[in-house]
């Protein structure tokens, strides 16, 4: 079946989250050294990569969450782990974008402009569909300079949906007209929130960055550049 659309996830597909490393190791030292932990940055990351991770598990498999709520859940367990107590109501714990993704530092991938430019130029319909809430979109989309490749955006909070349930991506082929899932590609770097919930309606699923783990749903293809598209589209 001929494509018709071109959906695509946005952190860490089309900007790297490399691009905010040391605005985000500022965030993890600010919040351990404000409560006294001294231990070192790389130890920081490690707590925090496994209380993220912790998060995910528990969180995933809801249909619907606000990302403010869930990075906020990270960030208490990232402290707790630390042996320091901390309570989702504390301020400096509350998730923004422009803490925690670095508004100031965000940057697409090199190849985002000339592959979302080529492929609106071939007649595709080019979608962004991410697990955001509206407020932190607000606070990166600007800085990342690619609307005007855009023909849509669908957040997570828009759909009331978080991948890889499929309320959002049923509004976001709402937005593209309808297309059959079939004629739909859909670009992302996780292989449970993106390829899983592509594969479940039947489109075709790209992976971003390394192949999956073997336990992991498995995309159609996988690519190391955002550039590699255009042969498959």
């Amino acid at each position: 079946m001929q494509h018709r659309a071109v959906f695509f996830d946005l952190g860490g597909t089309l900007f790297s989250y490399r691009s905010i490393n040391t605005h985000f190791d500022r965030v993890l030292e600010d919040m351990a050294r404000g409560r006294g932990v001294e231990a070192p940055l790389d130890e920081l990351r490690r707590a925090y990569r496994i209380a993220m991770a912790t998060t995910m598990a528990s969180w995933t498999a809801r249909p619907f969450y606000l990302h403010r709520d869930l990075f906020t859940d990270a960030h208490v367990r990232f402290l707790k782990s630390l042996g320091v107590e901390a309570q989702p109501g504390d301020p400096d714990l509350r998730f923004s974008e422009g803490r925690v993704l670095g508004e100031p530092e965000v940057s697409p991938r090199e190849d985002a402009a000339d592959t979302l430019a080529a492929l609106r130029a071939r007649g595709l319909h080019v979608q962004i569909v991410s697990n955001i809430d509206n407020d932190q979109l607000e606070a990166i989309w600007s800085r990342i300079g690619l609307g005007e490749h855009v023909d849509a955006i669908t957040t997570s909070e828009e759909a009331g949906s978080c991948k890889p349930h499929p309320g959002i991506f049923r509004l976001a082929l709402a937005k593209a007209g309808r297309p059959p899932p079939e004629s739909v590609v859909f670009v992302g770097d996780s292989p449970w929130h993106d390829v899983a919930g592509a594969n479940a309606l039947g489109m075709t699923s790209v992976l971003i960055g390394d192949a999956p783990p073997p336990e992991a749903p498995a995309p159609r293809h996988v690519i190391a550049s955002l550039g590699e598209l255009l042969a498959i589209v």
